[in-house]
């Protein structure tokens, strides 16, 4: 399972990298830091996602398997199964992709640029069209996640190239006053198509039920790590901004850097909960070993399960805020280091708040 789990990681990253690399061309050089970005990195990217995007087909082909011929179950998950139908179109469009980087200037020629942010949105409705939103309705589930696999790894993408590929600190300022908006907008979109996937796989009203179990569990992650995201959104596209219009000795990159690095964690979350069974599929009493360990006494003999306050989750509450605080005055010291640390015991302070709160 580590290996799934590392696959769709390493497969959204490779998707965030390609999206940020073709956008960014497309920006005036006055609009933005100087960014070197090398077409190894490209081609790189695309290969990732064909084999990343082949690991979770080749570990149903080694289950099915078990122990016989291998190519004969391989054919068949790969021509019947959506999974395999889904990876044999990501890979006939990954290599007309890098036929495509092979032929054209890309990096150079804007109109190419655009060609290749084609070629992404194609690989991005491939890897929809195995979700599980897809897999519980028609093209509703595949259109929900397409956009919410979009809207992340635009944002995602601008982030890493500003915090990582950006060679000098010229035009900070001309590339928040553009960023912050798009990065609006994004999280617009992922919050809207997101909470339409849930809509999809879960019933709304069992959230925190589903808090018990392994997939609820990695939703509720993901979704407190959105805090630390809006924290330094703040801090980079309000309090920076404002220092830079006053014409103050800033460094926003080690700031875009960190809030890259709590993006890289929401995939993570992401790639762990895509291999969850949903909340319909897992049977009556099976309990999160994670929520097990932290739960609030004996584990409940039924659902549902109802939020509510205790003397430790107002606690847990309370500590948030410090930390809040604590993250604050980090930006203040310039210590993105700290900022960082504290947005994590944040998350983890609301997580056993919420935790803690529960009961059946």
């Amino acid at each position: 399972m580590a290996v799934l789990y590392a696959s769709e990681t390493l497969l959204y990253s490779c998707f965030s990298l390609l999206m940020g690399a073709f956008l960014i061309q497309l920006v005036p050089a006055h609009k933005k830091p100087a960014i070197l970005v090398r077409e190894r990195w490209l081609y790189g990217a695309v290969a990732g996602i064909a084999l990343f995007a082949f690991v979770p087909a080749a570990v149903l082909i080694l289950e099915l398997a078990a122990g016989s011929s291998v190519m004969p179950v391989a054919q068949t998950v790969i021509l019947g199964f959506t999974i395999g139908k889904a990876w044999a179109f990501t890979l006939a469009v990954a290599l007309f992709f890098a036929l495509y980087l092979f032929t054209f200037p890309v990096l150079t020629d804007k109109r190419f640029t655009a060609g290749g942010l084609g070629f992404i949105l194609l690989l991005i409705g491939s890897a929809s069209w195995s979700s599980h939103a897809a897999s519980l309705t028609d093209w509703t589930g595949v259109l929900s996640h397409a956009v919410h696999f979009t809207a992340v790894s635009v944002w995602a993408g601008l982030l890493l190239m500003a915090g990582w590929f950006a060679r000098d600190e010229a035009n900070w300022l001309a590339f928040l006053k553009w960023f912050s908006p798009v990065a609006a907008i994004c999280l617009l979109f992922t919050a809207l198509s997101g909470f339409w996937m849930m809509t999809i796989i879960l019933d709304i009203h069992d959230y925190a039920s589903d808090w018990s179990l392994n997939y609820g569990q990695a939703l509720l992650i993901k979704h407190l790590l959105v805090l630390p995201v809006l924290l330094f959104a703040f801090i980079n596209g309000f309090l920076f901004k404002r220092k830079l219009q006053e014409r103050r000795d800033v460094h926003p990159k080690p700031w875009i850097k960190a809030e890259s690095l709590v993006l890289l964690l929401i995939f993570g979350t992401t790639a762990f909960l895509g291999q969850q069974e949903p909340p319909h599929a897992v049977s009556e009493g099976r309990y999160s070993p994670l929520f097990a360990f932290f739960y609030n006494g004996s584990l409940p003999p039924a659902l549902p399960l109802y939020l509510g306050w205790s003397p430790l989750n107002v606690l847990f509450m309370f500590l948030a805020l410090v930390f809040l605080a604590i993250g604050f005055w980090g930006y203040r010291k310039k210590e993105a280091g700290i900022t960082f640390f504290m947005s994590m015991l944040l998350v983890f302070s609301l997580y056993l708040a919420l935790i803690t709160g529960l009961s059946s």
